[in-house]
């Protein structure tokens, strides 16, 4: 009779837990998003947490960030420089309230990376609002293949 493996040796499956994965995602974006919210500084002006994504074994809890004021595609200097302080000031203090508030047996170590998704859907905005007021006008030369970015349809 053939033994079983033990569990050493099976391999885990990749999204065995994957509704758990998603609601601890869930739960840390609203804890650090419960953060900031109540950090006094006003320093980053208008910060959204807009996800985090914390890997299998739960060393490493991505934390997407986005800013209105911060275009990263034109200005990638000030994307890098808060992401900087939010590393150096407030990765700590974040983890710290992740161990307060979510029941873990370990704390993800937070890393912020900024998110581009919301810059690139305003500027999806931005382009469907040219094509609505250029085609009510009848002119459609100010929108060019390059404003589409994309291959012509």
């Amino acid at each position: 009779m053939a033994r079983r493996p033990s569990s050493k040796q099976r391999k885990p499956a990749a999204k065995q837990h994957y509704a758990r994965t998603a609601r601890l995602n869930s739960l840390l974006q609203q804890i650090v998003a419960d953060y900031f919210d109540r950090s006094e500084d006003g320093e980053f002006g208008f910060l959204t947490v807009t996800g985090v994504e914390v890997d299998n074994d739960l060393n490493v809890a991505e934390v997407f960030v986005s800013s209105f004021e911060i275009d990263p595609g034109s200005d990638s200097d000030a994307a890098d420089a808060l992401l900087d302080q939010l590393d150096n000031r407030h990765r700590k203090p974040i983890k710290r309230a992740i161990a307060d508030q979510a029941q873990l047996r370990k704390t993800p170590n937070v890393v912020f990376k900024f998110d581009h998704g919301v810059q690139a859907g305003n500027r999806v905005e931005e382009i469907l609002r040219n094509l609505g007021s250029t085609a009510d006008a009848g002119d459609q030369s100010d929108v060019t293949q390059e404003d589409l970015d994309g291959p012509p349809i």
